[in-house]
């Protein structure tokens, strides 16, 4: 076992959180609304007022998760990334959980952390159509439409919409053939297979346009200084 990592019940007693939202506490205040990634030494989060703040970890003092989310991470030394439940932050120390028990690493080893949301066709039909994840964390439109925006705002939030609704419409067709092949064999099957192979190289485009509407979203509904 690598000496930054240790197990143990240190998280016990520590992921019930007021309000049903996440808490990012940092230097003189605490953020309410959802953890969204890690990266940079910063924590990206949303806030239930819709904006989105990126803290770097030299401020952050804790992060208290409303329940455990699956993730993956990796550490800076490590040759690939892990796969755990995330339950929080404190002291300088992320904790996760796996085979229940905690494995707690230290800040200055974690490089990157991502919340897995499984798309709509990876868990179907296995092998080489397994394993897909969401290429971006969950976001509350509801929140950020809520009260005036500007144009800016506006704009980004239309351009980040339509490409859900791009790639999403792709994925869900994506999942009722694969669901269709599953009921399939022979030469049937085999052409159906093929044409999923193709869509796995179709959906990049439009998985990079979620991302960059994604990017583009979070800095159009930044937090303002003294927010």
């Amino acid at each position: 076992m690598k000496p930054w990592i240790r197990t143990g019940t240190f998280w016990s007693g520590v992921v019930m959180v007021a309000l049903g939202a996440d808490q990012l506490t940092v230097t003189g205040k605490t953020h309410e609304g959802s953890f969204q990634s890690y990266e940079d030494n910063r924590f990206h989060f949303m806030t239930v007022k819709g904006r989105f703040v990126k803290e770097h970890a030299s401020r952050v003092v804790k992060l208290v998760l409303e329940h455990p989310k699956k993730a993956s991470y990796r550490t800076a030394d490590a040759a690939k990334e892990e796969t755990a439940l995330f339950k929080g932050y404190d002291k300088r120390k992320f904790i996760f959980a796996t085979g229940g028990k905690d494995i707690i690493i230290q800040q200055a080893k974690m490089k990157t952390i991502e919340l897995i949301m499984d798309e709509g066709w990876a868990g179907a039909g296995g092998g080489e159509f397994g394993g897909n994840r969401y290429p971006i964390p969950q976001v509350d439109i509801q929140t950020l439409s809520r009260g005036p925006m500007t144009p800016a705002q506006r704009t980004a939030l239309n351009q980040f919409n339509t490409a859900k609704a791009a790639y999403d419409e792709f994925v869900a067709k994506s999942s009722a053939m694969v669901a269709e092949m599953d009921r399939l064999t022979g030469a049937k099957r085999e052409d159906l297979l093929n044409q999923l192979r193709i869509r796995k190289n179709e959906e990049q485009p439009l998985k990079n346009a979620l991302l960059a509407a994604y990017k583009a979203l979070t800095a159009a509904f930044a937090e303002a200084e003294g927010e």
